[in-house]
């Protein structure tokens, strides 16, 4: 099979990540497969150095008249049978394109929003042969948006386990944390959605309580740090660290105890499926989302959304019980390995595409 991915978001996260390991594991399979992304975008970057063949376009909403023919003339050249469609934006220019030239177009949808009532939204759902989610969520959404089931299949992210090794090194060198002061933290990006506010407001008390340190990993602007540090009291702002964005995801991984996962609205949770592979013991909101594959006090700890003191209690509880925190991240591996495979996700996407092109 020939596959165009498209994608608009220039940032990194969860869902570029997943665009980027299907591209990789089906041109491993033996398909041909061909990202148009915006230009500049760390998804540029990163395709780039797997080796991958790369478009860079000027993915805006206003450039949709030059961007619908380019990725025609794209489609065209690379004999593309199927176009995969990921944001909001590309999914116009993409889904346009797609059905100009008479090609197959499966729509990815990796977030819990509505979908708007409007014509416009609704037609635009009406393009895709398939809508692939990542979780039973997301499709609930869609269902409630009016989208019919046959229409949607459910096909989680992965995670690769030989790269997310507990056997990696840690910072705390790097970091001149001495090892014996607890860390708990989260590698996720800044979005309200997260629920950073409530995990800073949370370490206010957690980190009166236990002397620990709360570490961020994740792309964030100097003016973004100040107003985190802006929660947090004045005698404990020492103890918060911003690493930025980071490469090394496993080693960061490795040097976090406790995984504090606030997160209030979440399609899957790539960066959730990472730490858990990583063997972390896992505190995180109690959404349905997480209810499909985690077991409260079997493979992690519930907290209610939005809530940091119910927050504060479960984080503390994982620090102060070792024990607990062992037995937690062995079954979060578990979990991860068995039910977020790259295997298990490339085999579900081979046979949906595979579906959508013998379709009548």
């Amino acid at each position: 099979m020939n596959i165009l991915h498209t994608e608009t978001l220039k940032r990194w996260g969860g869902q570029q990540n997943r665009l980027l390991t299907e591209a990789s594991g089906l041109m491993g399979r033996g398909h041909r497969v061909v990202i148009a992304c915006h230009r500049g975008s760390i998804l540029a970057q990163k395709a780039k150095e797997a080796v991958l063949p790369v478009y860079e376009v000027n993915m805006v909403k206003q450039n949709h008249l030059l961007t619908i023919p380019m990725l025609m003339r794209i489609i065209i050249r690379e004999k593309v049978d199927i176009v995969s469609t990921h944001s909001s934006v590309d999914s116009w220019a993409g889904g346009i394109a797609a059905k100009l030239t008479g090609r197959r177009l499966v729509r990815f949808r990796h977030n819990l929003f509505p979908i708007g009532r409007d014509p416009l939204t609704r037609l635009i759902y009406t393009l895709p042969d398939r809508i692939i989610t990542l979780s039973r969520a997301i499709e609930d959404v869609l269902r409630e948006g009016g989208i019919g089931k046959e229409k949607i299949s459910v096909i989680p992210s992965c995670v690769d386990a030989e790269r997310f090794t507990p056997a990696v090194e840690d910072l705390r060198e790097e970091l001149h944390i001495d090892p014996g002061i607890l860390i708990i933290g989260n590698t996720s990006t800044f979005s309200q959605v997260k629920g950073y506010e409530s995990l800073l407001r949370a370490f206010n008390r957690i980190g009166r309580e236990v002397p620990c340190v709360l570490l961020f990993a994740g792309s964030i602007e100097e003016e973004g740090r100040k107003r985190c540090l802006g929660f947090i009291e004045e005698n404990l702002r020492d103890r918060v660290l911003f690493l930025g964005h980071r490469d090394d995801v496993p080693r960061v991984l490795k040097t976090i105890d406790v995984f504090v996962y606030p997160s209030f609205m979440e399609g899957l949770g790539t960066a959730l499926l990472e730490a858990m592979t990583m063997k972390r013991a896992i505190a995180l909101s109690d959404i349905p989302t997480f209810r499909e594959f985690i077991d409260d006090t079997g493979n992690g700890l519930f907290f209610a959304a939005q809530d940091p003191d119910d927050m504060a209690e479960k984080v503390l509880l994982l620090l102060r019980d070792e024990g607990l925190r062992q037995r937690l991240g062995e079954h979060a591996r578990s979990t991860a390995l068995e039910r977020f495979s790259p295997m298990r996700m490339l085999d579900l996407t081979e046979t949906t595409y595979r579906e959508v092109l013998n379709a009548s």
